[in-house]
Formats: structure tokens, sequence, C-alpha cells
């Protein structure tokens, strides 16, 4: 039985999940649901009640509940793999600096540094059996154990990423279910809300509400 896998989120960076490249990635935060989701088994992520931007904006959600991404699991693979047949999505430098900002996935540390782009393809294999983190501007050495207890990257092609800037409402008849931090639920149950996200939108990271 396949399953939809329902989490709150409180950073919206395009990190995690990474919508780039033709191609929707979770391959860091949520190691549960990376060690334990199937292909075949749908992820999204909803609005908690305060979200941050990568430009650490805040949009607060105070009512009903906010779908910012559902994606469906095409394939689940390694670290290793991912390092080496997903380049593209490998952390790049851009030519600007960052400064201070607030701890949570998506943010950094105190002082200045270079900044990257969203890449989420971060951690290489080494000789030793071990991973070496690339820096990027999203994770750092203290997220590397997390981040890794995961075991898997899921690739999903076909997916809708809304965004928190365009989080889509989604009402209680279509969608009864309350969304903790974390939920697993039976895909026949959720087959309301995929079809209409699937009946409704192109797949790719959708611009503007529909």
């Amino acid at each position: 039985m396949n399953h939809l896998y329902c989490y709150k989120m409180t950073w919206d960076t395009e990190f995690a999940p990474n919508p780039y490249c033709g191609v929707l990635t979770l391959a860091t935060c949520k190691p549960t649901i990376r060690r334990c989701a199937m292909i075949g088994d749908w992820v999204s992520g909803w609005a908690a009640r305060i979200v941050h931007d990568n430009d650490r904006l805040a949009y607060s959600f105070k009512e009903g509940q906010n779908l910012i991404y559902l994606a469906r699991i095409t394939k689940k693979i390694p670290f290793e793999q991912y390092w080496n047949e997903y380049p593209e999505k490998r952390p790049k430098k851009l030519n600007t600096e960052r400064s201070r900002v607030a701890k949570g996935c998506g943010s950094g540390c105190a002082g200045t540094k270079v900044k990257y782009d969203v890449g989420d393809n971060i951690y290489e294999p080494s000789d030793n059996g071990d991973f070496i983190q690339h820096e990027n501007s999203n994770h750092f050495e203290w997220d590397k154990l997390h981040d890794l207890s995961g075991k898997n990257v899921l690739i999903c092609d076909e997916f809708y990423y809304f965004g928190v800037k365009n989080a889509l409402r989604i009402e209680k008849d279509l969608f009864p279910f309350i969304i903790p931090r974390c939920k697993k639920i039976a895909l026949s149950d959720a087959s309301g809300l995929i079809d209409f996200i699937t009946d409704r939108y192109v797949p790719g990271i959708i611009k503007k509400k529909q």
C-alpha cells in the first residue's frame, strides 16, 4: 500500500525540498520520511503558522491548511548515487555575500560568508566511507548527522511546487486531515487531494495560483 507523507514546514528556502533542474529532490531534513517512504508514495509539505523564505521574510498562516508542495516519489537513491548522477544539483557560488541569519533550516551562522544557490547535493562520498559536506548557504556541520541519518535522497519527477509565497489553501471537505509535525496517510484516503492537484495544475513550479 502506498501512502501520502505530510509534514509542516517552518522554512521554505527552495533547499529542502529543491524544485530545480526539472526534478524535485528531498536530500536533507525529514530523515524518517527519506528512510521509510517508497517509490510510488507521495510527499507533501504544508505551511506551519509562520514560514520563512530564502530572503528571511516571514509569512503568517493563521487559518486553514496551506499546501506548499506535493510530489510523487519516482526514485529513492543513496547519497553516493545522488552525488554522481545529479551534479547539476550541487551548490554553486553566487557573487553576493550574506550576514548572520536566524536559526533553522535555511539558516546560517554569525559572520559574513560567501552565498551559494540552493543546490542540495552537498554530500560527497569520501574514500573512508564518510561524506564530505560541501559548503552551502543552508546546512552546516551540525546538520550533517541528522541529514545523513535519512540514508536516501528522494527523487520526484512529478511534482507541484507552489512555494510559501503561493501556498494553496486546501479546504476541509477536500482534505479532512489535521497535519501535525508529520503524518502518513493511506493513498486511498488522500486521493481527493491528489486528484484535485493533478487535474488542475501542470507539474513543476507553480508560479501563480489558479
